[in-house]
């Protein structure tokens, strides 16, 4: 799970906790979960070259520095400032990594992306902001981008759905570009391909 939402009911003053509590709270580096979630994430990226890549949510940077070398530039955004240090510290070594500090959707970039990534965040939003972010992410689906969404299946606490009824929605919504399912026990996976533009 990572904290990249601005207004929904989990707030960035929660996940400033979280950060400072732990460097990894969540396991990214050690867990086998995260691995293979990882691994899968990687094996799912659309089979063609890409040159900018947007990712929402990128915490401590641990799948950051994975997805680089698959990009020619990589804009990783986050809306936790100890999370971003941190990354800064893991992503130093490498040229083609930007960070900013940015929530989503409200403050996603204006720029064409080749492809956006959301991890473990789309569960987070409430309906208005998720409302939003279909919405951006349906405009960059017609100026053709990618979208990949991968998702933690289990029941949260605060979150306002769970990672299901997030690509429930994702579906329904962008069912037209929908190109991959790739459903796991533990997390959910899917890639909608843009317009060839």
């Amino acid at each position: 799970m990572s904290a990249a939402v601005g207004r929904s009911r989990v707030g960035r003053e929660r996940f400033e906790r979280i950060y400072e509590a732990s460097e990894d709270p969540w396991g990214y580096a050690t867990s086998d979960y995260e691995r293979e979630k990882y691994a899968d994430t990687i094996a799912a990226l659309p089979p063609r070259a890409l040159g900018t890549v947007l990712e929402v949510g990128c915490s401590i940077g641990v799948f950051t520095a994975l997805l680089a070398p698959r990009c020619r530039r990589l804009v990783a955004i986050d809306f936790s400032e100890r999370a971003l240090t941190l990354a800064r510290t893991r992503l130093a070594g490498l040229p083609r990594v930007e960070l900013a500090l940015a929530s989503f959707p409200e403050q996603a970039p204006s720029e064409r992306f080749d492809l956006i990534v959301c991890s473990e965040v789309l569960y987070y939003l409430d309906a208005a902001a998720f409302a939003r972010a279909l919405q951006w992410l349906g405009g960059r689906l017609a100026d053709g981008a990618s979208v990949l969404a991968v998702s933690w299946r289990g029941e949260g606490r605060e979150e306002p759905m769970t990672g299901d009824q997030a690509h429930d929605r994702l579906t329904e919504a962008l069912g037209r570009w929908h190109a991959l399912d790739a459903r796991r026990a533990g997390y959910r996976l899917d890639r909608f391909d843009g317009d060839v533009v």
